[in-house]
């Protein structure tokens, strides 16, 4: 393995960081695994890179009840396609040091669910729009041969808007949380990582952890009662703050007003384990393994309007995220090589979100890697996506007490992400 040439090396590492950190879909609200790979590309180094993702998945509501599952409606595909943009540069002040800047989206929402189900009526459509935007700066050094100590932070920003639309007790409600602004966060990041370049072992191991968001939102209700169409002589949408204590007192209603709120939520910590090691110098394989693990469950979207009305969070999870994706790189010509991957998320466990309905998931990508100049690499990926689906439930308070109900289910799904990347050497 010791004759393995340098290019082999760069190309090779080229190859295996693309389809990992450009076109992941993973649990909760992840779109990327947050790579830090391009610290350690050799020298002073530049990426660009872009990724389209296309999920689907289709399910049924529960309009009907158990009374009448006839009457259940179907959900189209309610994932709305997206972009991922990332880019890097890293500097290498000395053959020891390295400096690192790295851009990600690393999380988001993109869903609207369709006319015809339960989820879209005459006041509106279930539709959540979250975006993020992270910084990170690396840096670190070698404090013998084979070891490496870095860390940084991370600057991350957030926005969005969320819309629900569905019946509550049997008549349509619709709410809207609107955020006024854009929240901000610094994360530190921490890793240690052991090399041995004459067999092309690397393993990395990145600690990143939790980022808090504070930032002003406006909350709504409307709803479409016919007691209180009666009681207010009215007809149509009524705003929840329009409605008398007495009547919220006589049908079990809290006394919440809506409108302006302070909104607070935390990204989640996570740890990232990135290996890879030569396999064979005569077929020029290259071996890697990503495990990642988030730490889902201290995560919750929890504006005070809805959440006492509903009782329970927007959004929230059951479990931690665990994946790993195992890939094999080769050198197939001096200036192109490929890499075939597979991975699996364990997802977040049931109930399911609405605004993300799909446990764990299944991936298999192929990518490759060439050699434009001495300099320049252009690496191309494809990903193919399998989604589990289940069952979404909310909890309902009823007379004072908090009852069980099912929203709805959700098909298996699947999905494909394409990905694109520019790397330079300078």
């Amino acid at each position: 393995m010791n004759s393995l040439k340098y290019r082999t090396k760069i190309q090779l590492s080229i190859a295996a960081s693309l389809l990992m950190g450009v076109t992941s879909h993973a649990a909760g609200l992840e779109y990327t695994k947050q790579s830090i790979l391009p610290f350690f590309e050799p020298g002073n180094y530049a990426e660009l890179s872009y990724a389209y993702v296309d999920p689907k998945i289709e399910g049924t509501d529960v309009a009907g009840g158990v009374e009448n599952p006839a009457a259940n409606q179907k959900i189209d595909d309610m994932m709305d396609d997206f972009e991922i943009w990332g880019g890097a540069v890293k500097i290498a002040p000395t053959e020891n040091t390295a400096l690192a800047l790295i851009y990600d989206e690393p999380f988001g929402v993109d869903t609207v669910y369709s006319k015809g189900s339960e989820f879209n009526n005459s006041m509106g459509t279930t539709e959540a729009r979250v975006d993020t935007r992270s910084l990170t700066v690396l840096g670190g050094g070698k404090v013998n041969n084979n070891f490496w100590v870095y860390g940084g932070m991370e600057y991350q920003e957030a926005d969005g808007s969320v819309e629900l639309a569905q019946n509550f007790e049997g008549d349509p409600i619709f709410y809207d949380l609107t955020i006024k602004d854009k929240s901000h966060a610094l994360i530190p990041v921490l890793g240690v990582a052991y090399e041995k370049p004459e067999i092309m072992l690397r393993a990395a191991l990145t600690w990143r952890a939790e980022g808090t968001h504070n930032l002003k939102a406006h909350e709504s209700l409307l709803v479409n009662n016919g007691l209180l169409n009666t009681v207010l002589d009215t007809t149509g949408p009524t705003n929840y703050n329009a409605i008398p204590d007495e009547i919220k007192d006589f049908q079990g209603l809290p006394k919440v007003t809506f409108g302006d709120t302070q909104l607070s939520f935390k990204t989640p910590q996570s740890v990232n384990f990135d290996f890879q090691t030569g396999l064979s110098e005569k077929y020029q394989l290259l071996g890697m393994i990503n495990a990642r693990w988030v730490e889902w469950t201290k995560f919750n979207i929890s504006p005070e309007g809805i959440t006492n009305v509903v009782g329970e969070p927007l959004a929230e999870y059951k479990e931690d995220a665990y994946s790993v994706e195992v890939a094999l790189g080769k050198q197939f010509t001096p200036k192109f090589a490929g890499e075939i991957r597979a991975g699996y998320d364990s997802g977040t466990a049931e109930p399911l979100s609405l605004l993300g309905p799909y446990d764990s998931i299944k991936t298999l990508a192929l990518g490759g890697s060439y050699d434009v100049t001495k300099q320049l690499k252009l690496s191309a990926g494809a990903q193919y996506m399998w989604f589990e689906g289940g069952t979404a439930y909310s909890k309902l308070p009823i007379e004072k007490t908090l009852s069980e109900r099912t929203l709805a289910k959700f098909d298996d799904g699947t999905g494909y992400a394409l990905g694109v990347k520019l790397g330079y050497h300078f």
